[in-house]
C-alpha cells in the first residue's frame, strides 16, 4: 500500500503511538475501545475551523477503511458532526499498528511473565492470586506458566505428613529445594497464617508432671509454658504440658514418628516408663486421653484448636486458663487487633470444640478484642 502523505504528518503520528502505548499498558489483556478525545488526538478537538476537523476526521475513516481501526459512535444526532458523538476507536489489528509505528511487542520481564502465568493459571480466589502475584517463584528452565500449574497440585498435599523439602520435591519435577525460604508462599497459596509443612520435624517440649499424668495440655506460648512447669498451686499437677513452637496447621505431622521430635522438660519427670507412656500416646494413639489447648485469646488460637481437632479427637479449649481471659474481655479490657498487630486475622465460625464455639468465639465476636495468654 502506498502510504498517503498525511499518514506521516505529526497530528496522525500522535495518535497512532498514543494508541499503541494503550497496547503497551495493557501488556497483551484484551483492550477495551479507546475514547477518541484531546489526550488521543489533540489536532482533532484543538483544530481552529471546522473545516480542518472534518479532515482529520475523514483520515480516521480512512484508517478505518484500512481496517487498522474501528471506530464507534453514539447513535446520529441532527446537527452534530460524528467526531462530535462520543467516538471510541477499537484497534483490530494491534500488530501492523505496531508495524506502522516501529512499535515492536515490548518484552515482557519475568516478573511480568509471573502475574500473566498466575492471574491466567492458577485456580485460586482472586485476593489470594493478587498475594501470590508479588511472589515471582523461578526454576530454570521452566516457564512461569510451568510453575504455576504445579502450585495448583499443592491443595492435594495438605493431608499428608511431609516435609517442606518432600513438598517440593513432588511438585517441581524431584527437585526439593525449591520451596526453600517460601513458606509465606505456600501459606498464602493454601490461605493458612504459616506454613503447614515444616522444614524438619516439629520439635515439642514436654514437661510431665510428678504424679501420673491423666490429660494433656497444649501451650501457645513458651513464657506461659514454662511458668505453668514451675507452678505450684497444683491446677497443672495431673497434666502433661506441651509447648509447640509453629505448629499452626501441622497438627497431622505431630502424631507421626517422622514428623515429631519429643524433648522433655529436665524438671519434669523423667522417668522411662512416663516419657514411654506418652510418646506411646502420641505416636500409637496407644490410650485415650482428654486433651485441652490454651493460649492467646483471639482468632488465631481458635485456629490452632481447629486445626488440632484433626488429630486430637475430642480436644477442646481450657476452661481454667481461657475463663479468666474471657472475663478481662467482658470486663472492657483486650487490646485491639490493629493495636497487637494481628489485622490479618480471619474470624472463624466454628471448630467444633463446644467450649469454644459457644463461649469464646461469641464473645471475641462480640467485643472484636483480643487478648494474650500472657496477661
Amino acid at each position: 500500500m502506498n502510504r498517503p502523505h498525511w499518514l506521516n504528518q505529526s497530528y496522525v503520528q500522535t495518535l497512532l503511538h498514543r494508541l499503541v502505548d494503550k497496547l503497551d499498558k495493557a501488556d497483551d489483556k484484551p483492550l477495551r475501545p479507546v475514547k477518541l478525545d484531546r489526550k488521543i488526538m489533540p489536532a482533532l478537538f484543538d483544530a481552529e475551523f471546522e473545516a480542518d476537523k472534518e479532515t482529520y476526521w475523514s483520515y480516521l475513516l480512512q484508517i478505518q477503511q484500512w481496517g487498522w481501526l474501528a471506530i464507534k459512535t453514539d447513535k446520529a444526532q441532527p446537527g452534530k458532526a460524528q467526531y462530535e458523538l462520543n467516538p471510541r476507536i477499537e484497534i483490530v489489528d494491534p500488530a501492523l499498528l505496531r508495524q506502522i509505528t516501529d512499535r515492536p511487542q515490548p518484552i515482557r520481564s519475568s516478573a511480568q511473565q509471573w502475574r500473566d502465568a498466575v492471574y491466567a493459571k492458577l485456580h485460586v480466589d482472586e485476593t489470594i492470586r493478587e498475594q501470590v502475584a508479588g511472589q515471582k517463584l523461578e526454576i530454570p528452565g521452566k516457564s512461569a506458566e510451568d510453575i504455576v500449574e504445579r502450585l495448583n497440585l499443592l491443595p492435594n498435599l495438605i493431608d499428608e505428613p511431609l516435609l517442606l523439602r518432600e513438598v517440593s520435591a513432588r511438585l517441581f519435577w524431584g527437585q526439593s529445594k525449591v520451596l526453600d525460604n517460601r513458606q509465606a508462599l505456600v501459606a498464602t497459596l493454601l490461605d493458612l497464617e504459616e506454613c503447614p509443612f515444616p522444614e524438619s520435624p516439629i520439635q515439642l517440649q514436654v514437661y510431665l508432671p510428678a504424679t501420673t499424668f491423666s490429660g494433656v495440655l497444649f501451650v501457645e506460648n513458651l513464657a506461659t509454658f514454662e511458668k505453668a512447669s514451675r507452678e505450684t498451686t497444683g491446677r497443672f499437677d495431673s497434666l502433661a504440658l506441651v509447648f509447640a513452637s509453629g505448629f499452626k496447621g501441622s497438627a497431622k505431622r505431630l502424631r507421626t514418628e517422622s514428623g515429631v521430635s519429643v524433648y522433655f522438660a529436665a524438671h519434669g519427670n523423667l522417668t522411662h516408663q512416663d516419657c514411654q507412656r506418652f510418646c506411646h500416646w502420641l505416636i500409637r494413639d496407644a490410650e485415650a486421653l482428654p486433651v485441652w489447648f490454651w493460649g492467646d485469646l483471639d482468632y488465631s488460637g481458635m485456629q490452632i484448636i481447629k486445626s488440632l481437632r484433626h488429630s486430637f479427637e475430642g480436644l477442646d479449649a481450657w476452661q481454667p486458663g481461657y475463663q479468666p481471659m474471657l472475663d478481662e474481655l467482658l470486663a472492657g479490657n483486650g487490646h485491639e487487633a490493629l493495636a497487637a498487630k494481628k489485622s490479618n486475622q480471619k474470624p472463624i465460625d466454628a471448630t467444633g470444640a463446644q467450649y469454644v464455639d459457644t463461649t469464646l468465639i461469641p464473645v471475641l465476636a462480640a467485643t472484636d478484642k483480643f487478648l494474650d495468654q500472657e496477661f
